[in-house]
């Protein structure tokens, strides 16, 4: 991702977060999915995810550790470094809180939501109809704040929702050397891929 990002404009903020969470998770190089054939076998398999973006004109990007249970489908998302460059960050400690918000929403948009319909209605009404990740289900979180103080202050509330989505999906191909293209990534949905 490095080598392809531009040394101008704003290549260096994009480079900047990638590198922060990177750092962060103690991330090292490998192909994503070489281990996909060892873990055949398995009934639980590992993998690890990373992904940036851009939301609200900050940039972020965050590294997702997963487990993927064979038998019943499940992913759970053990741990997530995130990181992201709001440019002058006033309040650190407001943002790593709006960071963890919006990576547990976009954790719980990808494996657990989904509004359902008939012809006629929304059916998906209630939390029943429309789960939504517990916490018992949350993952464990290192936030990295990447502070500009030569940039003004950018928006913080929802940056870092759009990587996790990636990053979690890049985690589930490393894990089983498979994309999955719909989410959620509900346990059906994963026993069938």
């Amino acid at each position: 991702r490095l080598q392809n990002m531009r040394t101008d404009a704003d290549g260096p903020r994009w480079a900047g977060v990638l590198q922060a969470a990177a750092s962060a998770a103690g991330w090292k190089a490998a192909v994503p999915g070489a281990n996909a054939a060892a873990n055949a076998h398995k009934d639980v398999v590992t993998g690890r995810g990373i992904a940036n973006s851009h939301h609200g004109g900050s940039y972020a990007a965050s590294v997702a550790d997963i487990t993927v249970s064979r038998k019943t489908g499940k992913i759970t998302v053990t741990h997530v470094w995130a990181a992201q460059d709001a440019g002058l960050t006033v309040n650190p400690n407001l943002v790593e809180n709006q960071m963890l918000g919006s990576t547990i929403q976009g954790v719980s948009r990808l494996l657990w939501e989904e509004i359902r319909f008939d012809k006629s209605y929304v059916t998906s009404q209630d939390w029943v109809t429309y789960p939504i990740l517990r916490f018992k289900d949350s993952p464990g979180f290192t936030p990295v704040v990447v502070q500009r103080t030569d940039q003004p202050s950018l928006g913080s509330g929802e940056p870092p929702t759009c990587p996790i989505i990636g990053a979690i999906a890049n985690a589930f191909y490393d894990a089983t050397g498979v994309r999955m293209h719909e989410a959620p990534f509900t346990p059906a949905r994963v026993r069938a891929t």
